[in-house]
């Protein structure tokens, strides 16, 4: 019997400690890095359990100068927390915002499950999983921008970060540009410690927010990074192309498609005669395409539409107009030539007609005038050669007498 009992308490105490054992695995543990002053960092921890009934926690601990320390949402205002459960696992966000030098060191995820554990892990080590990531802040460099610009018209773009000397264990590695948030390619100069981005020929799509970012290589291992915005703005344009004016039928449809570039991205409209367009037509409809344009399309064309339509691009800085004269011909406009020509040789075969008419009217009435007139009889008498009319009988008997 006796044997028995002390076999039930044994096995009573394996399971027992079975169960007070930490059953939790860390599957994602926080990454190190470097930053500057002012700036902000986010470490992760993610945990699963490996076996165990009891809930999970995590808890961060920071240690630094000897001194290790549980911290939570009440140790900072700078620190936050942000902590998600689901069925046998946890995850850990844990951000500091307006980074101070004073913030260097490592912190550490503690996970657990086990049902015996306190709530101070660093006092019993053993009970806990942990993971740890080295945090450096490092005091800011002096890096001058350029001042934010207008681009005004086509031409040449110089944007410039001076970068002073970094000194402690930061040296200068790279500068890179980006506009909103995309790498452009530097024309300029890469030589400390001025670094200069140029454009040759910016116009309003080379408008926006400019980010100079300087890479630093810590001598302990590393980088660290920092940035200078510049904003440039730009003048609309309307980079749309029409003639000064168009034609179209009456009946048909027209689509005018006016596109604008400039920064901030401006706002395009239409209007008709000075008077603004809206959706207030069936005919008449206004969209914007995928490619920003912005649509002024009229279907079934009347001779009411025949107007001067105006594209306005309009942002913070500026505005820029386009014109174009719309002209709407009648249905039967390409019948107006054909017709012309018709009426033409109708006049003229009338002109013909009428002259002819009466060239024959005149012939015959001269015939008529002939027959009219009486028959001369056949004078006797005959002129000599100095015009003195004689009579044949005279002339007759002077060669008898002679």
């Amino acid at each position: 019997m006796k044997s028995k009992l002390l076999i039930s308490l044994l096995l009573m105490a394996f399971v027992a400690s079975c169960r007070a054992q930490n059953q939790v695995e860390i599957t994602t543990a926080p990454q190190g890095t470097n930053a500057f002053e002012d700036g902000s960092v986010q470490f992760s921890c993610e945990a699963q359990k490996t076996g165990g009934d009891d809930s999970l926690d995590i808890v961060w601990v920071k240690s630094a100068g000897g001194s290790v320390t549980p911290i939570d949402d009440s140790t900072d205002s700078r620190f936050t927390f942000a902590t998600t459960l689901t069925a046998g696992a946890a995850k850990s966000n844990f951000s500091i915002d307006d980074l101070r030098v004073g913030d260097t060191g490592s912190y550490k995820c503690y996970a657990s499950n086990d049902p015996t554990r306190g709530s101070n892990p660093v006092s019993e080590p053993t009970k806990w999983e942990t993971a740890q990531a080295n945090l450096n802040v490092y005091a800011k460099v002096a890096i001058n921008q350029t001042a934010d610009v207008n681009i005004t018209q086509i031409g040449p773009l110089e944007l410039g970060c001076q970068v002073s000397a970094p000194g402690g264990d930061l040296t200068v590695d790279s500068v890179t540009w980006t506009r909103n948030g995309v790498e452009v390619k530097d024309y300029g100069s890469t030589e400390q410690p001025n670094y200069f981005l140029k454009n040759n020929l910016a116009s309003g799509s080379d408008g926006g927010v400019y980010t100079c970012t300087v890479k630093f290589n810590v001598q302990s291992g590393g980088t660290v990074t920092d940035s200078r915005d510049i904003t440039v703005y730009a003048f609309p344009r309307i980079t749309s192309h029409f003639r000064k004016s168009v034609k179209y039928q009456e009946g048909e449809t027209v689509t005018l498609k006016c596109i604008a570039e400039g920064y901030p991205t401006p706002t395009v409209m239409w209007t008709k005669d000075n008077e603004e367009l809206t959706n207030t037509s069936s005919r008449m409809s206004l969209f914007m395409d995928d490619d920003g344009a912005a649509n002024l399309r009229i279907t079934d064309l009347e001779m009411g539409d025949r107007a001067t339509y105006t594209c306005s691009a309009e942002n913070s800085i500026g505005s820029a107009t386009l014109d174009v004269l719309l002209r709407v011909k009648d249905r039967l406009a390409a019948l107006w030539p054909f017709l012309g020509i018709l009426v033409e040789v109708i006049l003229l075969v009338a002109i013909i007609f009428y002259f002819e008419k009466r060239k024959s009217d005149d012939d015959a009435d001269d015939e008529d005038d002939d027959d009219d007139a009486p028959v001369k009889k056949k004078s006797n008498s005959a002129t000599n050669e100095k015009g003195v009319e004689k009579d044949e009988s005279d002339v007759r008997l002077r060669n008898v007498n002679a």
